[in-house]
């Protein structure tokens, strides 16, 4: 399994609202944010990610950070 990385996969006005985990797929939004606020949206997005678990399919060994 990859290791866990987020990797932001869209962007809207340059604001993340899309993110992903590389080694589960998972997805995180975050919900429209006006333009200058990339932080506040890259920030709610990895909130999202560190709390999340990957989800891990049967046969592989689980990644825990």
């Amino acid at each position: 399994m990859p290791k866990r990385n987020l990797r932001i996969i869209k962007r809207v006005k340059n604001v993340p609202v899309i993110g992903i985990c590389e080694a589960c797929k998972m997805q995180f939004q975050a919900e429209h944010q006006p333009a200058g606020q990339q932080a506040r949206a890259q920030a709610v997005i990895q909130q999202q990610f560190n709390a999340h678990r990957c989800s891990v399919p049967s046969g592989e060994t689980p990644y825990f950070d």
